[in-house]
């Protein structure tokens, strides 16, 4: 049996985060996680170009392999200038996986059902994430930032939801 490939975004413009996962057996395991930081003093043009060429590069690294599902947690923004960074590095995201005939191959999900399916409550704590997603996975690496383990859970929410893995005890 082929693995089924997994890659979220935890898609901001401070600090998106984004992981691979594959599952073979039931199992989802972490193949790598990434995340970049911008600079809130450079202007959205900017920033959303370097979290382009971050996801570009990202992407290029484990497109050889393909993915079955690429997904992003959802962002409803209540003002334009909270909307504007996000969702230029929206865009951004898009524009990377554009460049290799790729797109979201599923509807964002948002944050509370990610915690929900994930954690078991929709307002967990970052750490809450974190903990659980090593319990889903097994992992045991760092995450340099919680966007690498925000990402995962996203798509860990998806796997879980389509009953597609069981949880690791």
């Amino acid at each position: 049996m082929s693995a089924l490939r997994v890659l979220p975004f935890d898609t901001s413009m401070s600090a998106p985060g984004v992981g691979v996962i594959e599952v073979k057996n039931r199992k989802a395991r972490i193949i790598d996680v990434s995340h970049v930081i911008t600079n809130a003093k450079q202007h959205h043009g900017l920033r959303a170009d370097i979290v382009k060429s971050w996801a570009t590069l990202f992407i290029a690294k484990h497109a050889p392999k393909g993915f079955d599902v690429i997904i992003r947690e959802d962002f409803v923004a209540r003002t334009s200038r909270q909307g504007h960074p996000v969702y230029s590095a929206w865009g951004a995201v898009d524009q990377a996986l554009n460049r290799f005939g790729l797109n979201f191959t599923e509807p964002a999900i948002s944050q509370s059902k990610v915690k929900k399916l994930v954690v078991g409550k929709g307002k967990a704590e970052k750490w809450e994430v974190e903990e659980a997603v090593r319990k889903w996975t097994g992992y045991t690496g760092e995450f340099a930032k919680d966007d690498e383990s925000d990402a995962v859970a996203i798509g860990l929410a998806y796997l879980i939801e389509e009953g597609l893995i069981d949880e690791k005890v």
